[in-house]
């Protein structure tokens, strides 16, 4: 955890008022970060989008280790390499290649779930990652998405198709997590808007396209 002087700096080199807000806000935006929040997803998807309870469990878990475990050892090592100014990637280039072994990570990990015939719910929900992911890629060259935001609201559109009181409590997680970004100066009001809107078009579809909704 960050000692408060090193928020302080932080937050004034972001253009955002340091305090206790700006603390809260980091941690907010650490703890629904995109990759804890994709795992969230998965599982919602694998468990409650199958009929086997048991079976959707160990779907979600093969999926999560495709899907989740290599770009984040991926990010972690370019982190550690200096590749990105910070652990929020804020510089918008940056984020170019961790785009690119994204798009190529989730096509390899879904053409190998339905090389296995994964259930459909779960190839649906990959398939919407993908093309959020690419669409997210090319608007990244000219301007700057919130993931965080795509993510939260990925997650809150696959939780309201499955269980509607938990897609409330993640709508409500995302109106807490894009005040966060917002507050950390990460993002504009319309950056936050413009990830979540991403990726319920992507999920709802892909969804309708598969036949699920």
């Amino acid at each position: 955890m960050m000692q408060s002087n090193d928020l302080t700096a932080e937050a004034l080199s972001r253009g955002a008022i340091p305090g206790r807000g700006y603390a809260i806000a980091r941690r907010i935006s650490q703890i629904l970060h995109p990759v804890p929040l994709g795992i969230v997803s998965i599982f919602i998807v694998g468990v409650l989008g199958n009929d086997n309870r048991i079976h959707g469990l160990w779907w979600s878990l093969l999926c999560a280790l495709l899907h989740v475990v290599p770009p984040t050892i991926f990010f972690n090592i370019r982190l550690q390499q200096g590749a990105y100014s910070d652990d929020d990637i804020s510089v918008r280039t940056q984020r170019n290649e961790l785009y690119l072994f994204g798009m190529a990570n989730v096509l390899i990990g879904t053409a190998i779930l339905w090389a296995l015939h994964a259930p459909l719910p779960l190839l649906a929900m990959l398939v919407s990652v993908a093309v959020m992911n690419f669409l997210s890629f090319l608007i990244n060259l000219f301007w700057k998405i919130s993931i965080h935001s795509a993510s939260i609201g990925s997650c809150a559109t696959l939780a309201s198709i499955y269980l509607p009181a938990l897609g409330g409590v993640c709508w409500a997680a995302a109106i807490v997590l894009g005040w966060a970004r917002l507050r950390t100066r990460n993002h504009t009001l319309m950056q936050v808007i413009a990830g979540i809107s991403l990726a319920v078009v992507c999920v709802l579809v892909v969804y309708r396209l598969f036949g699920l909704i």
